[in-house]
């Protein structure tokens, strides 16, 4: 059964590793978030190089991690946001924290060269459809920088082309950690109902600005399409196409890179709850942080 598949690989990764190869071996069965899918992809094959027990990963979202795993089609569902109230869920399971990871807000913008910045207030006016040029007054004050000495003003060029917003189509874990960072530090802007995990958005989407896609690949594949896009998704999505990764401001005022470093600075604020959960608060003030993760 699930448990014993689970000791049985839990066994495995903490004995050394010149352990005899056990009699049986047990293909373990996944899915859910497309964050960590890349992740997975490198050490799947890794693990198995090791191990004579097997690892298949479905990816599809992680509500459907979550469905999965609540019907019993799959031994364990990684997923970044834990089940709703409403969610049907499993009678026996156990949540564990296993990986830390930014999620970058991704830009193409042809004719823009350096650094973007954005601020929370202008991140959460783009999904609210408020800000919809990427010469929007609001993102030319998140991008003009004041010399200290001089208080000269440098303000970066930005080109006057439409934005197109790019969000998950389906129950999405990225999308619950984006909401629920807007939620928290915008809450004047960002007016939503209902489940973070759905795809929700305060108003009616405006025809034509907004795209979905499927998984975090659908997202960074429909920014890398078309200039002017921006999307969310686990940062190598990202890095892999050459998209822009936006320095988003933290709550010392510093505009932050989704680097391991400063994704780490802001865990490092995380505190644990019941069951293998763990809390995070998003207005927490810790310097050099980057904290959409």
């Amino acid at each position: 059964n699930m448990l014993t598949q689970l000791g049985v690989i839990a066994t495995a990764l903490v004995v050394a590793a010149g352990v005899a190869t056990p009699a049986h071996a047990i293909t373990l069965t996944s899915s859910g978030s497309t964050a960590i899918k890349n992740l997975l992809d490198v050490c799947i094959p890794e693990y198995q190089k090791e191990f004579s027990h097997s690892v298949s990963y479905g990816g599809g979202g992680s509500g459907a991690g979550r469905a999965a795993l609540a019907a019993g089609t799959v031994d364990v569902a990684f997923s970044d946001g834990l089940y709703g109230a409403s969610d049907a869920q499993p009678t026996a399971f156990t949540y564990i924290p296993a990986t830390q990871f930014p999620l970058a807000l991704m830009v193409k913008l042809d004719g823009f060269k350096g650094t973007l910045q954005l601020s929370p207030a202008s991140v959460a006016g783009i999904y609210a459809g408020k800000i919809t040029k990427w010469n929007d007054p609001a993102i030319v004050a998140d991008n003009t920088v004041v010399n200290a000495k001089t208080k000269k003003k440098t303000v970066a060029k930005l080109p006057a082309t439409d934005i197109t917003v790019w969000y998950r189509l389906d129950k999405s874990g990225s999308t619950g950690i984006f909401t629920a960072w807007m939620k928290k530090l915008v809450p004047t802007v960002w007016l939503t109902n209902g489940e973070t995990f759905n795809t929700v958005f305060p108003g009616t989407i405006p025809a034509g600005t907004f795209q979905a896609g499927s998984g975090s690949d659908g997202v960074a594949n429909g920014v890398a399409g078309k200039d002017g896009s921006i999307g969310y998704a686990e940062s190598s999505y990202g890095t892999e196409r050459k998209l822009l990764l936006v320095s988003v401001q933290n709550n010392m005022g510093e505009y932050v890179q989704p680097t391991p470093t400063a994704t780490a600075a802001f865990v490092n604020s995380f505190t644990a709850g019941d069951n293998g959960t763990i809390a995070i608060d998003y207005s927490a003030k810790v310097k050099g942080s980057y904290t959409i993760a």
